[in-house]
């Protein structure tokens, strides 16, 4: 019943996730800044709602997580949606900078670790998105690193993704993730993805075989307090995989020219995901469109198990 749950005041529910939370159904999160900063319209609006039908198709409710107004909302109308997909200066919000999007009463886009960090007021342990942050390429003259990894690890939840984002230092991003305690396994596949790419050519840490495999390390891992995440990577389809000596010339002219206009901080992850936008002809979007969305029904199939457990 309603007073037998806990719902966190700075949290606003759609109708939708407050009964899924109320009755105990299983739920998956979906971020916002794919929507605003990782797809251009109409295409982010498209797969927003997409990601969701594919969720409640498997009996799973879906939440997209953003700020609107300076509210937290767990859970997007369809207008909320769009308004995320069509705003050209809505904020990109890691979970540092929460507190300041609700106090000036922003809208704001969240990352993986800006939705993580809401996520966990609402008690939703499953996330679904297209690639982690991690280590830059150039992290030896820039230090910069994602803040989604630290967050990971702060965080009691499976991330369902595709992999480190390509753009990143994979190898060193891998090692930061065991640094910090966190699992890392790949579903069905003994190599550790690239995002577009099947591979990244690096050894996946544990392979996954089954569904219920997942399901069981992370009922495991909770019964003897492990309080890190769990990153499951699942491998874009096949159907649409950039190879890696494809995609990896497009990833250096990118880089190049990002250093030549000194691009940085935040804004330099989608100047290079738009960047390599154009130079692959828009097969890069098509790839990001089709592993997300495999990635939200892998992450619905986990929700369903642990429902059960």
């Amino acid at each position: 019943m309603l007073n037998q749950v806990k719902f966190h005041y700075l949290l606003e529910y759609s109708e939708e996730g407050r009964k899924a939370l109320t009755n105990k159904k299983p739920l998956v999160a979906l971020e916002t800044s794919i929507i605003s900063q990782g797809l251009p319209y109409p295409y982010n609006y498209e797969t927003a709602l997409s990601l969701e039908e594919r969720i409640r198709e498997q009996g799973v409710v879906p939440v997209t997580i953003g700020i609107l107004h300076g509210k937290i909302k767990i859970g997007l109308t369809p207008d909320e949606l769009k308004v995320f997909a069509t705003d050209r200066n809505i904020h990109k919000v890691n979970a540092q900078d929460i507190p300041i999007t609700l106090s000036k009463k922003r809208t704001g886009a969240t990352t993986v670790a800006g939705t993580l960090a809401c996520a966990k007021l609402a008690a939703i342990e499953i996330l679904a998105t297209g690639g982690i942050g991690g280590i830059h390429r150039d992290f030896d003259r820039t230090h910069d690193m994602s803040s989604d990894l630290q967050q990971i690890a702060n965080t009691k939840a499976i991330v369902v993704c595709s992999g480190v984002k390509a753009i990143l230092d994979i190898p060193k991003t891998l090692e930061i993730l065991e640094t910090l305690g966190v699992m890392v396994g790949t579903f069905r596949s003994d190599k550790f993805p690239a995002f577009w790419s099947r591979t990244s050519g690096m050894e996946t840490p544990l392979r996954l075989s089954s569904v219920d495999e997942i399901a069981s390390i992370f009922s495991l891992s909770k019964e003897v307090q492990h309080t890190q995440g769990f990153i499951v990577a699942n491998p874009v389809p096949s159907s649409h995989e950039i190879p890696q000596n494809t995609v990896e010339p497009m990833i250096e002219e990118s880089l190049a020219e990002a250093r030549k206009q000194k691009v940085k901080g935040k804004a330099l992850t989608p100047f290079l995901l738009d960047s390599i936008y154009r130079l692959s002809a828009g097969q890069s979007m098509q790839a990001n469109i089709a592993l997300v969305k495999n990635n939200a029904t892998l992450a619905a199939h986990i929700a369903l198990k642990l429902g059960r457990k």
